[in-house]
């Protein structure tokens, strides 16, 4: 067993199985993976990376598991899917994920891309484990939803970390009381009503976290400009979308600085914080067209066209909701197991409020602002007047 020191948690203890899984390349590859993508051109201190959460998800998930009344090999099965949760995470973690989407179908929970071979593979056949099992326990598939559900090690974990490394208290909220509120009913995480509270203050964390950091527009032109680089790369042959797999940060880096043209500029433009600039920003409720009938590739292409500029230089952002239309988590009230949204009004309200906070942004370079804006005004039909207040 080795003790590792946590910003976090504190003292970790790993034991022998687990640091044979951490030792390996797949593992380390993710010391080089930032969490937040680029949220350090925001927030300096944010320059965490998907190993430290992925050590700090296996030890919620350690403390969790002891509560179950299940054998050891179980436990050390859910343990050891929190510690694989991202390993395949792509590089700059999130703002890789949508290109890979797009032309593979696959994200970040398809481990099996990187579980499936190489050392990593080797190493939990000899330790025993079921990768199918793992598998699905990562992917919300398994009777157990410690590792995925509304309320779990990972949200528990990344809140924390993220809050810490951003500086933003946004995401702070009394984790241990709300895992000592947890019991299990079939081996289903369920929130005694005694932590109600403390499960509505993860949520309410989450969506100001989501506000202020992970949507914060600066984060959103940068990964969007980064997106367009790789979709160049990938439509030029010169990548493959599933080596995003198996590259790192400083990998793709070099990669996009050894390219021509429009890929390294791009990257340039990122390290050197010469961002793109919002043409448009408005809240999606303010914008008087049905988004989902709306290609960004075709609105970048037309916006483009219309405003005399070339179509790289002109990048549309409509953000998706992040925790979808309902929250699932249980909440066991009066002996009687609820959805946590039945029972809270303030998590009822969580879900209008993410949508009403959601903004259509139309970025591109400083010199091109005003034509863009004035084009994409009125493409996304957005009263002039309330845009001219933004800015």
């Amino acid at each position: 067993m080795k003790l590792i020191q946590d910003t976090i948690h504190g003292l970790l203890k790993i034991d022998d199985w687990m640091i044979k899984i951490i030792d390996t390349p797949e593992f380390q590859r993710l010391r080089r993976i930032s969490q937040i993508g680029f949220a350090n051109l925001v927030f300096p201190g944010a320059n965490h990376t998907r190993f430290e959460h992925s050590l700090g998800v296996m030890e919620v998930a350690r403390r969790l598991v002891e509560r179950m009344e299940i054998d050891e090999d179980e436990k050390m099965e859910i343990v050891a899917s929190a510690l694989l949760h991202d390993v395949a995470h792509l590089p700059f973690s999130h703002c890789s994920e949508s290109v890979v989407e797009r032309h593979l179908g696959l994200n970040h929970e398809n481990v099996e891309v990187v579980l499936k071979r190489g050392e990593i593979r080797e190493v939990l056949r000899d330790l025993g484990l079921n990768v199918s099992r793992i598998i699905a326990h990562i992917k919300g598939l398994s009777d157990c939803n410690i590792v995925k559900g509304d309320i779990d090690a990972d949200r528990i974990d990344y809140l924390m970390r993220d809050s810490h490394y951003t500086g933003v208290a946004h995401g702070v909220f009394d984790a241990q009381r709300l895992i000592n509120k947890i019991v299990f009913v079939d081996k289903k995480m369920v929130i005694d009503a005694g932590g109600l509270r403390s499960a509505e203050s993860l949520l309410i964390s989450r969506f100001l976290m989501y506000t202020t950091v992970y949507y914060h527009h600066v984060c959103r032109i940068a990964r969007k400009m980064f997106e367009k680089a790789l979709e160049f790369c990938i439509e030029d042959g010169n990548l493959k979308p599933k080596d995003l797999f198996y590259m790192d940060d400083p990998t793709i880096v070099s990669f996009l600085r050894a390219s021509d043209g429009y890929p390294k500029e791009v990257v340039e433009r990122i390290l050197n914080r010469r961002l793109f600039k919002r043409a448009l920003y408005v809240e999606i409720r303010r914008v008087g067209v049905n988004l989902n009938r709306i290609d960004p590739n075709t609105a970048e292409r037309e916006i483009a066209e219309r405003a005399g500029v070339d179509e790289e230089y002109v990048i549309v952002d409509i953000p998706k909701l992040a925790n979808g239309e309902e929250f699932k988590a249980l909440v066991l009230v009066n002996g009687v197991i609820k959805k946590l949204d039945e029972v809270s009004t303030l998590v009822r309200a969580l879900r209008d409020a993410e949508k009403n906070s959601l903004m259509l942004g139309v970025y591109t370079p400083k010199e091109f602002v005003e034509r863009v804006g004035k084009v994409a005004q009125e493409y996304f039909a957005v009263d002039k007047t309330y845009q001219s207040k933004l800015f």
